[in-house]
């Protein structure tokens, strides 16, 4: 009988609900004449929004590389993974994912190009005006053992070709990577919801077909500039997540000191729950 026991509250826990907290933020690269909105004016506020909201995965995106190691000692509880764009070591934007050191275990990691020449680092191509990567991991949770994918990617901000091409390469890619299992891709997208890029993320023509963490009572914006206004912004940033999940909330955030957000972006999170077997 106590045998019976010990393995119902095995099996219990292997499948308690765990929670995943996602979030994703474009940080606006350090070299961008920002004036009072500068890195170093603004990075200890840009921390604080994250510290406060404790993802258990960020993602990240024009992250230059003193930007990162800023990054790594304002969030001590998180390692971090991804390389420049510009040579696939530390030169350029980084599309960097952190994700909490004492809930995951990384298997494995890896970054492609946005181009048609996927593996060569600095690659660009079609209509794009600059160059592109995406980063992914393969994390593992330490409680529960289980095993998911995240992609994080900026796609072009000029090219529309590059942003759709970008859309098509990334879900082949994914479907080439994840073989099935659970699956986020974050980043800032340069699309709207209208866009063909959107369209092919959200297509069902592909092995592994995602739901955008969007919810349709949420404001729909993310593109908003430093000031804080009543204009009107654009959403252009997404959490994207596989069938293998079920979404309890979607969340912008809009922290600010009364008259500049920490970033250009606001930074947008969801909690998801990996569906369980009903017992």
């Amino acid at each position: 009988m106590r045998n019976i026991f010990f393995f119902l509250f095995f099996f219990l826990s292997f499948y308690v609900d765990a929670q995943i907290n996602v979030m994703t933020y474009n940080i606006r690269n350090s070299h961008a004449a920002d004036g009072v909105n500068k890195w170093n004016k603004r990075k200890q506020s840009l921390a604080n929004v994250v510290l406060k909201m404790s993802p258990d995965i960020l993602s990240t995106q024009e992250v230059l590389e003193n930007q990162r190691k800023d990054l790594i000692k304002m969030l001590p509880a998180y390692d971090v993974f991804g390389v420049g764009r510009n040579n696939g070591k530390h030169a350029g934007e980084h599309s960097a994912i952190f994700y909490k050191r004492e809930k995951y275990e990384i298997i494995t990691g890896g970054n492609f190009w946005l181009s048609e020449t996927p593996n060569l680092p600095g690659s660009k191509s079609w209509d794009a005006a600059i160059t592109r990567i995406c980063s992914w991991v393969k994390l593992k949770d330490k409680q529960t053992y289980d095993e998911i994918y995240v992609f994080n990617t900026h796609f072009d901000h000029r090219g529309n070709i590059a942003r759709t091409k970008s859309a098509s390469l990334l879900r082949y890619m994914i479907d080439s990577i994840a073989d099935d299992k659970p699956v986020i891709v974050a980043g800032d997208f340069n699309f709207k919801p209208d866009s063909e890029g959107y369209t092919e993320m959200i297509s069902e023509n592909h092995k592994i077909n995602f739901s955008d963490a969007y919810s349709a009572n949420a404001p729909d914006y993310t593109d908003c500039g430093f000031e804080v206004s009543s204009k009107k912004c654009s959403r252009i940033d997404y959490i994207f997540f596989s069938k293998h999940f079920i979404k309890d909330s979607y969340t912008l955030h809009t922290d600010n000191n009364g008259t500049y957000y920490p970033s250009d972006h606001l930074t947008i999170s969801v909690a998801l729950r990996i569906k369980r077997l009903k017992i």
